[in-house]
């Protein structure tokens, strides 16, 4: 039997299709006690939701195939997925950083990031999912 998850772990999908940034943002998220599921594309992470409903969606603006933006979407249409928070990681900026934000992205990490940055960033996301959580169930 697995052991038991910390109880302020989370489940996360990364969906990027730099390998190397979506290693570093699994070890850091796994690091911290986190259950991370990784995509390198769209429809990949489109397919690991409809197993696994994550806490918090991580998706880059940029993909091979449906982009970012069309999964976002997507997301923002399924009933499991309709409220899950995404976070857009990307280098976007102006117009494709408002398509984000019009489209259901509730925050921006900005591309390239550092781990330790990035680190911080999601602590800060994942406290105001709790409070919002936590709000919305009073």
């Amino acid at each position: 039997m697995p052991a038991p998850r910390p109880a302020a772990s989370f489940t996360i999908l990364v969906i990027d299709d730099d390998a190397p940034v979506r290693d570093m943002v699994t070890e850091v998220l796994e690091a911290d006690g986190h259950l991370v599921f990784g995509a390198s594309g769209g429809e990949e992470g489109l397919a690991i939701v409809e197993a696994v409903v994550p806490d918090l969606i991580l998706v880059d603006r940029h993909l091979p195939g449906m982009n970012g933006l069309e999964v976002v979407r997507r997301l923002r249409t399924g009933a499991a997925t309709r409220r899950t928070p995404i976070v857009a990681m990307t280098s976007a900026i102006g117009e494709e950083a408002s398509e984000l934000t019009r489209a259901g992205c509730i925050a921006f990490i900005p591309k390239p990031f550092n781990p330790t940055e990035f680190r911080r960033l999601i602590a800060d996301l994942i406290r105001v999912t709790i409070a919002r959580r936590h709000h919305d169930s009073s």
